[in-house]
């Protein structure tokens, strides 16, 4: 083996714990950010948003909430969000879940052709060129699901890929059981 590899006999016990220290306090720190990023609790940023389709409107995004809403912010330039999007579409299908596409960071032409190309789910989307919603909530990576309550307030909150094991056990009993509060 090369220098730059040891073998597991080189590596000393002391120099092991290191290791497996170093990397067990990695993974508390990773698992904190994800409970925090997906626990929820903060409230829905109010902004003013063109719809996607619509050049001449704003829309409010506290308009969209008063009632529970899946968000979803996406991109056409997002290879992972052209992954998640059947699941989206399937979800979109689930009756009381709705499903709001918030466009981040991105040209709206791009993204009224990729809409037209691969399907829109969105019962409604916003454009937000500059990404002041995404901001507002700390979004740094696409894409990003969120569950917002009806009083504005983000129940749950899915970083990366969306899956249809995550939507069928986490997002869509969680929007039944709001959509029940009302």
């Amino acid at each position: 083996m090369s220098a730059f590899c040891p073998r597991r006999s080189d590596i000393g016990m002391r120099d092991r714990v290191r290791i497996s220290l170093a990397a067990a306090a990695l993974l508390v720190i990773a698992g904190s950010v994800l409970a925090r990023f997906n626990g929820g609790g903060d409230d829905w940023p109010t902004v003013t948003l063109p719809e996607l389709a619509d050049t001449g409107g704003e829309v409010s995004s506290a308009s969209f909430v008063s009632t529970p809403r899946v968000v979803n912010f996406w991109g056409s330039w997002c290879v992972a969000c052209r992954e998640e999007h059947p699941v989206l579409r399937r979800l979109s299908a689930v009756e009381g879940v709705s499903l709001v596409g918030i466009n981040h960071l991105d040209n709206r032409d791009d993204a009224l052709r990729w809409l037209d190309y691969f399907g829109d789910p969105y019962e409604t989307s916003l454009f937000d060129a500059e990404g002041r919603i995404g901001a507002a909530l700390g979004i740094e990576a696409l894409p990003v699901t969120l569950v917002v309550d009806g009083d504005g307030v983000i129940r749950y909150r899915h970083l990366g890929v969306l899956d249809n094991g995550t939507a069928d056990a986490v997002i869509v009993p969680l929007v039944e059981e709001l959509n029940r509060k009302r």
